[in-house]
């Protein structure tokens, strides 16, 4: 009788240490790769963990995650197709499990979270809200159950700064079904599960995931240039091809396009890898901004090898760009016929090079590259261009009217004089918004974020809601996400 409560007592301690959700050398091993990009070598690693630990549901979690990077970076509907199945009975592996594990909840919502993101890529938006929601709830559930698992923070983090940023048009929808957001908690705890992943080694190896989630949340949704220097000096020099994504767009957002440029060309791609064309695409954008003429190959390549659609007709389009600026109207008119051809209006700068498309005139030099060197951060250099407009006629035209005054105001912020620019941004608010182009939108929100920068809250959030107001223009749903979560910020 002893010995079968000592074997009792064994049991229920192997439970409470976690040993149906084993981080082994295999595991370990495979998810280290999975963020790599290296997936047939994590795959042989999982299939080897099948059959020494069977019972190891570790192991559907990992693979899902790996099936999560191919669909968002390969962009191929015949992945997504084939690897959505996959879903379910993952699922019913790791609930038939019943374990006491913190990761029992965890997985199962991260596996809802990674599919719904999938399904947005490809237009299945009502399962992606159920899973969504799905995801929420598992990972609240889990948190009131384990509030010390670190990995709990980085999920609701990204899950609360998401929801907190979601359009005005769509909270009806969250009221319904009673999830809440909150821009600058959802950060705060991505960022502290960062910093405690740092010094706990169970949970290191989920460092870089949560770095690369993080990077982009606080470059698209938070107004913090310290921060995004900081968080650029931590993440510039690792090898891992997601982080090399992340760090670049931060430089171009800082305005370091050479060091963007030097990200990109200095990552390493090894044979294993699963292809990243799209870095190609933006190694392209980063050396058209210094009119590099060796931007052609980087979007040829991409247009040659990338099997998605995203992304492939802003490719064209800024091919043409280029041989409009060096004047040879027979390229640029061929580059930018081959758009229509084309499938993808999903993604902004898609929408933007149909629009280029269907307009027959041609755009003015001096604005298109004012546009790209201010994109470098080259700020004289743009503004050089733009002082170089002098036509009589040139201020007739409303659209470039528009774009100028706004192409100024940018430089203007970009070189730290911003009283002038919020002068600029304000003519171009006043002009434009009842125009269909984002200039005057984006002007606005330009001008709240220098107010809620200077801490004039009143006014800062005046422009926020005048940049929501606007409707009907270029990547409107983009830019109101920004406002709304600027407003998020502030209340």
């Amino acid at each position: 009788m002893r010995y079968l409560l000592i074997i009792f007592t064994l049991l229920l301690i192997s439970k409470s240490t976690f040993a149906d959700f084993l981080w082994n050398k295999n595991c370990k091993e495979a998810y280290s790769l999975s963020i790599q990009l290296k997936f047939d070598k994590a795959h042989l690693l999982l299939e080897n963990e099948k059959k020494e630990n069977p019972n190891n549901t570790l192991v559907y979690f990992i693979e899902n995650y790996s099936d999560y990077l191919k669909i968002q970076i390969g962009e191929e509907k015949s992945d997504f197709e084939k690897l959505k199945k996959n879903k379910d009975s993952r699922l019913d592996f790791i609930e038939s499990d019943k374990s006491s594990s913190p990761w029992y909840l965890y997985s199962q919502a991260e596996i809802n979270l990674q599919w719904a993101a999938s399904r947005l890529k490809f237009g299945e938006y009502f399962t992606a809200a159920f899973e969504i929601n799905k995801a929420y709830r598992l990972i609240q559930e889990n948190n009131k159950l384990y509030p010390n698992f670190i990995p709990n923070k980085k999920s609701l983090g990204l899950l609360y700064t998401l929801i907190g940023s979601v359009p005005e048009q769509y909270n009806w929808i969250l009221s319904i079904i009673g999830m809440e957001g909150n821009i600058n908690s959802g950060l705060s705890l991505m960022n502290e599960a960062i910093q405690e992943m740092k010094t706990h080694k169970d949970f290191e190896i989920m460092l870089e995931e949560s770095y690369f989630l993080y990077a982009f949340l606080k470059m698209n949704l938070d107004n913090n240039k310290a921060d995004l220097q900081k968080l650029l000096s931590e993440l510039q020099d690792k090898d891992y091809l997601l982080l090399n994504f992340a760090s670049s767009r931060i430089a171009s957002k800082l305005g370091q396009n050479d060091l963007a440029i030097q990200i990109l060309e200095n990552r390493k791609v090894e044979k294993d890898h699963y292809p990243f064309h799209y870095l190609d695409y933006l190694l392209g954008i980063n050396k058209q901004n210094k009119m590099d003429n060796n931007c052609l190959d980087h979007f040829e390549n991409y247009l040659l090898n990338f099997k998605g659609k995203n992304y492939k007709k802003s490719a064209l389009m800024r091919m043409s760009w280029h041989h409009h600026i060096n004047v040879n109207s027979e390229k640029y008119e061929y580059y930018k016929n081959r758009i229509n051809s084309l499938d993808g209006k999903q993604v902004d700068a898609d929408k933007e090079a149909q629009s280029y498309y269907n307009t027959s005139k041609a755009p003015h030099i001096n604005l298109l590259k004012a546009r790209l060197f201010f994109d470098g951060g080259y700020s004289k250099l743009a503004v050089e261009e733009l002082e170089k407009i002098n036509s009589p006629n040139f201020f007739n035209h409303s659209k470039n009217n528009l774009e100028y005054f706004y192409r100024y105001g940018r430089c203007m912020e970009q070189m730290g004089k911003n009283e002038v620019a919020i002068k600029y941004y304000k003519k171009t608010v006043l002009a434009g918004s009842e125009e269909p182009y984002y200039f005057a939108a984006k002007a606005a929100l330009q001008i709240a974020l220098l107010y809620e920068e200077s801490n004039t809250i009143n006014e800062a959030k005046r422009y926020y809601n005048i940049c929501i107001e606007m409707e009907d223009h270029q990547y409107e749903q983009g830019i109101e996400q920004k406002a709304k979560a600027g407003l998020n910020r502030l209340n």
